[in-house]
């Protein structure tokens, strides 16, 4: 009897010392591989599906499948999803209530992102902005990536995906 009570302090102790030391990521931060569990490549019913609401267009008009931008209806404020031959390509946060999974959000200054990832951003000078830039942070693959779109010195908004991070246009 004894041993069995010294036994169970023993787990209910080992059992405390992991629970205190594992911590679970924040299921909806934005990385280079999505946002949460949405990523590139889903259709939109999967993304649907996975987000827990409704996607709805800006003109709430039916999608047009070829090139579109999404919005879910509640519960993600300040997401998008571009949409190319029906699938997600890219997520956008353009509101300080997304992260990323290094910290930064929309607002957050240009120097800190830099600082943040130094060597790793790629700068390119933004189209429409002579005061903007584009940081891009890149995987290794470069298939997949984040680009934080900076006007004024401030982070206004956060892309993730493929390729398609780099288009400023819509899906042109």
């Amino acid at each position: 009897m004894a041993q069995s009570s010294a036994m169970n302090i023993r787990l209910m102790a080992v059992a405390a010392c992991l629970a205190g030391s594992v911590q679970a990521a924040p299921p909806w931060v934005l990385t280079t591989r999505g946002y949460g569990p949405v990523t590139p490549g889903l259709s939109v019913p999967e993304a649907r599906r996975l987000l827990g609401t409704r996607l709805h267009t800006f003109e709430q008009q039916p999608m047009d499948p070829d090139c579109d931008h999404l919005y879910p209806a509640s519960g993600h404020p300040g997401i998008s999803l571009m949409v190319q031959n029906g699938r997600v390509t890219r997520i956008g946060a353009d509101t300080p209530d997304t992260a990323t999974r290094s910290g930064v959000r929309v607002g957050d200054t240009a120097e800190s992102v830099r600082r943040r990832f130094g060597d790793a951003l790629e700068i390119e000078q933004h189209k429409y902005d002579d005061n903007g830039q584009y940081f891009y942070l890149w995987e290794t693959s470069r298939q997949r990536g984040i680009k934080f779109e900076v006007i004024g010195g401030r982070v206004v908004t956060i892309y993730t995906g493929d390729e398609s991070i780099r288009l400023v246009e819509g899906c042109a």
